[in-house]
């Protein structure tokens, strides 16, 4: 980190404690954070192309506590309905359903008897398939057959990734930051191809949760799942059959799956677009959650209902959360008219 960050990291932080400090008034707020990875390693977490979906066990617990400490951590179903408490309600949501919620990230919040929900991706359920960005991403990182995904992307049309130096560093880590966020512009079901050719020569354990751990946390009483599409894809570039099918099937999973699965539907995309809010009303949605967003306002879009997403810089701090937080302070006017 150079001088110039390190000085803005200070600032960050002593600006969080210092907004904490002015005791904003948080009664009556509520607010739903997202989450997606816990890993075992807290320094691999850290590397920069890990940092934005992945937190690590000490991090995690850190993020826990600070949250404790000015507010209460309830359900979901909870954290939508009004609330009069002095101190903010806040639910925890995880993306996609990765393995390690179960191993790592589970066993941490049935200690501190607090509730999460767990938004799956249902075709990795159980299933030897992965994520496309980790199956790339691990695959050059570990140096395992980084040539053949050179070669494959390459070959399906897309970026061509950089190449791993004999012993990856940070720097390394920072290029394959910015080649996954090029590959997230390209055509979805191309990369999600790509990833599935590659993931059975790649020697990577299954990223999705198996059923029995679903059924076990259900089980449990702290945790509840929700659907977040089939395939782990944006589905704004998909055609309208394509989102359709997303939608429907992977709440179909999920219904014979669990025993109480959650009526809101998690979108993989950040914002959802009018058109995507209207596909998921023509399905029978009548919650949705996006993928970024602030505060809860008493007029929200039930198809639009905003979350803060929680990166690991954010939660190893306190100072850098409560700055995080409460910049997020203006909540999403209604946009009820947008989908109708």
């Amino acid at each position: 980190m150079t001088h110039w960050n390190l000085a803005l990291d200070m600032a960050q932080r002593l600006r969080g404690h210092w907004r904490r400090s002015l005791r904003v008034p948080l009664q009556g707020l509520s607010a739903i954070l997202v989450l997606h990875r816990v890993l075992p390693d807290e320094h691999a977490a850290r590397l920069p192309h890990r940092a934005p979906y992945c937190l690590g066990p000490e991090s995690f617990k850190h993020l826990l506590m600070a949250l404790v400490d000015v507010s209460r951590i309830v359900s979901l179903d909870t954290a939508l309905k009004p609330h009069h408490d002095p101190r903010a309600c806040i639910a925890l949501t995880f993306d996609d359903g990765w393995r390690d919620n179960a191993e790592v990230a589970a066993p941490l919040l049935e200690h501190y008897a607090l509730p999460a929900s767990i938004f799956i991706t249902t075709g990795l359920l159980g299933r030897p398939r992965g994520v496309w960005w980790e199956v790339i991403s691990e695959g050059l990182w570990c140096r395992h057959h980084a040539q053949r995904i050179h070669d494959t992307l390459c070959d399906a049309g897309l970026p061509p990734p950089p190449l791993p130096p004999p012993h990856p560093d940070h720097a390394y880590s920072e290029v394959l930051l910015g080649y996954l966020a090029a590959l997230r512009r390209c055509d979805p079901m191309a990369v999600n191809a790509v990833a599935e050719a590659l993931y059975p020569d790649l020697d990577q354990p299954p990223h999705g949760l198996d059923p029995f751990s679903v059924r076990r946390l259900e089980h449990s009483g702290l945790f509840r799942f929700g659907a977040h599409g089939v395939l782990p894809e944006s589905l704004e570039p998909l055609s309208d059959a394509r989102i359709c099918w997303h939608i429907r099937r992977s709440r179909e999973d999920l219904s014979r799956l669990c025993q109480t699965p959650l009526e809101a539907f998690a979108y993989p995309d950040e914002q959802p677009s009018r058109r995507l809010r209207r596909l998921a009303r023509r399905c029978g949605v009548r919650q949705a959650l996006a993928g970024c967003g602030g505060w809860l306002s008493p007029r929200l879009d039930p198809l639009a209902i905003p979350r803060i997403p929680i990166s690991q810089p954010v939660a190893q701090s306190p100072g850098r959360l409560y700055d995080w937080l409460l910049s997020r302070w203006q909540p999403i006017a209604d946009n009820a008219a947008d989908y109708r």
